[in-house]
């Protein structure tokens, strides 16, 4: 696949931020920080809401994008593919799409976490 270069420079340097590090308010910012970078990069106006629930240790499979509510919600462990896969709805990408391109841009950026992988159904669990 190929990516929108800016986007997938903005992806890059928030895997280099070593997302998963930190305290969660600190995790919150930097998937905040992608979001805007993202929502500029892709031309999102008005820039979809994003909210982040504070659950660390259940699946993100109940995350969503609302499109009537233009905004993203994030539930369970913070997990990059589950934002990119919102991010995709929300620039219009049906289901399949969004997991195609969610999927490869996480390969893509974060190859050290993609080795570790495993998939259950459509999701990708992490097998550390």
């Amino acid at each position: 696949m190929t990516f929108n270069p800016l986007a997938l420079r903005a992806v890059q340097s928030f895997a280099q931020s070593h997302a998963w590090r930190g305290t969660i308010d600190e995790r919150h910012q930097k998937f905040r920080r992608l979001h805007d970078d993202l929502c500029r990069i892709y031309g999102l106006d008005p820039q979809p809401r994003l909210i982040i629930g504070n659950e660390t240790l259940s699946c993100s499979g109940n995350s969503c994008f609302i499109p009537a509510m233009n905004t993203i919600i994030l539930r369970g462990r913070l997990s990059v593919v589950t934002y990119l896969h919102e991010v995709g709805h929300a620039r219009g990408m049906n289901e399949r799409r969004a997991a195609r391109s969610s999927i490869n841009l996480f390969r893509r950026c974060f190859p050290k976490s993609w080795s570790r992988v495993t998939f259950d159904g459509h999701m990708i669990r992490s097998t550390k």
